[in-house]
């Protein structure tokens, strides 16, 4: 039994039904290559939301104190753009080979989702689930910790750029911001 083999019934505990996962096949200018991981949906117990998550990504970071998986939660109509968000930083830290810690921020110059005006991501603790859905344990010791990508908009980045993540997490609190709606306004 591998100290990871609780990961899906981590997952489907604290986020919901796993509907299924893309092939570890991704198409490159080369034409098709074996990415190394997984992308996973899983649909939310409330049905109105989806998570999607990479499986397999923990054997290509490289540093990090726990193996790490990335994940992101959208509203259910836009399962496409969270699974691009998690493929794009999967991506970047398998081709930088780095990991991502919490507060890490990777945003893009541009917008990365189409009709949206998301340019990247925040990485910390899940916004809205269980503290203990973090970390997935494995005889009573943390095994892997779940990065959750949270969608930020240029003028957010440039916030924690400029003040700090807290700062931003402020400014959410105040507005009330649905973090899971990616099609939200900065």
């Amino acid at each position: 039994m591998s100290r990871f083999s609780g990961f899906p019934a981590h997952i489907e505990h604290h986020v919901g039904r796993v509907r299924g996962a893309d092939s570890r096949d991704a198409t490159g200018p080369d034409g098709t290559r074996d990415r190394g991981y997984h992308l996973v949906h899983c649909d939310h117990h409330d049905g109105s939301h989806v998570s999607m998550l990479t499986s397999g990504l923990r054997d290509h970071l490289a540093g990090a104190p726990l193996p790490q998986e990335l994940v992101c939660t959208a509203h259910a109509d836009q399962a496409l753009h969270a699974r691009h968000l998690v493929a794009v930083v999967a991506e970047l830290l398998v081709g930088s080979r780095s990991r991502i810690g919490y507060g890490a921020l990777v945003v893009n110059d541009r917008t990365l989702l189409p009709d949206t005006e998301i340019a990247g991501a925040l990485a910390g603790p899940h916004p809205y689930l269980a503290d203990t859905f973090d970390i997935v344990p494995y005889a009573g010791e943390p095994a892997l910790q779940l990065i959750t990508l949270i969608p930020v908009t240029r003028p957010e980045s440039q916030l924690v750029a400029r003040a700090g993540s807290d700062a931003l997490y402020d400014q959410w609190e105040h507005h009330d911001v649905d973090l899971t709606d990616l099609y939200r306004r900065s």
